[in-house]
């Protein structure tokens, strides 16, 4: 006899409803071997067998208790009740016993780690000097000796005076975000770096192993060197990226002055209006306390460009001293771009000014990236605030 299936059979087709049922018992058989019940279930199958005394009266319970799974079948829960009779549980004895033994895990091979990490806690898994596999180290440190690799934390030193500023403009500044819904679009930072030809450390690939939610204190000394580029790069919350300008020397007032005068400002018209006297209309401008930006030839431009919206130091409102933590130039670019820019060592100058330029212009695409970082800045005066003005990143006080 066939039965038209009600959600097929509107679309003018006729199946025999016995090998429909056939298939999706065939489904339910698969489903159930290919998950295997959690204990819970098992006992729940095994208890209500025994009170109804009914395969299908099991399934029906099971598909009300565990919405989200197949019912096991018939033959699997006569399994259970089996095992269970038999040797008085219906677990799978063999979950942890099952498939081809571990040998990288040894108790030899454990002692072999912990003596490494012991001699030289900043060992690499891949170059461990135990001839183990990286995987099979990784899996010791974790699993056997509940250890943990922790990333280096390169942090500028807090001076006493340093907390209550930190803690003075974080408070300031998660204020204004939350007062004004369009201070981050309108909110400018910029600052300089040197890119030197030696490059920099990747503290991504320096480890050192410690226990678990015991990370250990340690620093990396780098060497500089003499030959290097310097760039000054700005960001907007709105996702713009202003720059790259490259220096001649050394950077002092005039030529900071002169980098605002001739390249900044020329860039910035083409994103803010300004009004008639010249100042930006609700531009903030933001820079740290190096001395070519305290000089007062420099904030007398400032002033004249931005009004009283300035956050940099002898400022109404003051940027932090020591608090690279808290900007994105620091947190976000100048590693992306090192990353980028130090993948092969430059062949000189002209080249790490050319790798540069690309990367800059890589990174200038991502509007979306950059408005992430400069809104970032929120989140880490939060931090800092639940800090008392302590350093956002590494283990807090």
């Amino acid at each position: 006899m066939e039965l038209q299936n009600p959600k097929i059979g509107g679309l003018g087709f006729n199946h025999n409803w016995s090998v429909i049922q056939s298939e999706q018992t065939f489904i339910s058989c698969r489903l159930t071997k290919m998950v295997q019940l959690t204990d819970e279930q098992r006992t729940f199958v095994v208890k209500t067998y025994y009170e109804t005394k009914s395969y299908i009266a099991v399934q029906q319970a099971f598909r009300v208790r565990f919405p989200n799974r197949e019912p096991p079948t018939g033959s699997n829960i006569r399994k259970n009740v089996q095992k269970y009779e038999l040797k008085g549980t219906s677990r799978n004895l063999n979950k942890e016993a099952s498939g081809r033994p571990r040998t990288g895990r040894s108790q030899q091979n454990i002692q072999l780690v912990r003596d490494a990490i012991e001699e030289d806690p900043t060992v690499s898994a891949r170059r461990n000097g135990t001839g183990l596999p990286s995987a099979t180290f990784n899996r010791i440190t974790r699993l056997d000796l509940n250890l943990h690799p922790y990333t280096i934390h390169v942090r500028h030193q807090l001076q006493p005076n340093d907390y209550p500023r930190r803690l003075a403009f974080s408070r300031w500044f998660v204020d204004k975000c939350h007062r004004d819904a369009q201070f981050l679009a309108n909110f400018i930072i910029g600052d300089e770096a040197g890119f030197c030809l030696n490059g920099e450390v990747n503290t991504h690939n320096v480890h050192q192993y410690a226990e678990r939610n015991h990370p250990p204190e340690f620093v990396y000394d780098r060497s500089m060197s003499r030959q290097k580029v310097t760039v000054w790069i700005g960001l907007s919350g709105s996702g713009h990226l202003f720059g790259p300008h490259f220096f001649d020397g050394n950077v002092n007032a005039q030529r900071y002055l002169d980098m605002l005068n001739d390249f900044v400002v020329p860039q910035l018209d083409q994103v803010f209006q300004r009004q008639r006297r010249g100042v930006f209309r609700r531009a903030w401008w933001a820079h740290d306390g190096a001395p070519a930006h305290g000089a007062i030839v420099v904030r007398d431009r400032l002033q004249a460009l931005f009004g009283p919206r300035i956050i940099a130091l002898h400022q109404p409102q003051e940027w932090p001293a020591r608090s690279p933590d808290l900007t994105p130039c620091d947190f976000f670019l100048w590693g992306t771009l090192k990353d980028v820019v130090f993948s092969t060592p430059p062949v000189d100058l002209n080249d790490l000014r050319a790798r540069l330029t690309d990367a800059v212009d890589s990174v200038r695409q991502d509007q979306q990236m950059i408005r992430r970082a400069v809104r970032d800045m929120e989140r880490r005066c939060e931090v800092c605030i639940q800090r008392n003005g302590g350093h956002v990143e590494g283990p807090g006080p």
